[in-house]
């Protein structure tokens, strides 16, 4: 082999490995974790400090993984499954593509995702006699759990900017569940999760 097709082919060689590699947006069989009724993750390094982030994923009996929520973080504990529907409390970003806040995100097989925090929101405030419309400005959910015949959300109340408004706990039922997930297909808008394609749907209550 001459000289010139000896350098010809050592740089045409990562050109060949890099367009073999995998896409992210359908990620190895290998990565991918199953958890409960079709749903699983795919786990990655965010970045040094803040360590491994997950992926939510829908496979079900489809060879195609879809990507349903980009963020579980530190929020998704735990996940709560019924059939092929996904509820869990997960990392959203803020308009600046900022982590840190708290959504109840309910998914169906391969969704698009609702973000249902503010009906459950209004139940928490009627059930604790609280004004909604003050508790939306100041209230995001901190935790979730599943008791006998109900789940439990506790909004965390930011005492600083309203100190009347306590914490919140709305105790809800999978029947509930399913009948906000039928009003916010019908009268939800379309979102976008920032700096991501993966959409979802959310009522507008001008929060």
């Amino acid at each position: 082999m001459s000289i010139k097709k000896f350098i010809s082919s050592f740089f045409l060689l990562p050109i060949i490995l890099s367009s073999c590699s995998p896409s992210e947006s359908s990620p190895p069989k290998s990565t991918f974790s199953p958890l409960q009724n079709g749903f699983g993750v795919v786990v990655q390094a965010i970045g040094i400090d803040s360590g491994p982030g997950a992926k939510l994923y829908y496979k079900g009996t489809n060879v195609i993984i879809t990507l349903v929520w980009p963020y579980i973080g530190t929020h998704g504990y735990p996940i709560l499954y019924t059939n092929n529907i996904a509820l869990l409390l997960a990392d959203k970003p803020d308009s600046h593509g900022y982590l840190g806040n708290g959504a109840l995100i309910v998914i169906q097989g391969t969704g698009p995702a609702m973000d249902i925090s503010d009906e459950v929101l209004k139940i928490a405030a009627e059930q604790n006699h609280v004004d909604f419309d003050r508790a939306l400005k100041v209230c995001e959910p901190l935790r979730l759990n599943q008791v006998t015949n109900a789940l439990k959300v506790l909004f965390y109340s930011k005492k600083y900017m309203d100190s009347t408004i306590p914490d919140l706990e709305a105790q809800i039922t999978w029947e509930q569940v399913f009948a906000i997930m039928e009003d916010v297909k019908k009268t939800g808008e379309t979102n976008k999760v920032v700096n991501t394609d993966v959409r979802y749907l959310q009522k507008d209550y001008g929060n």
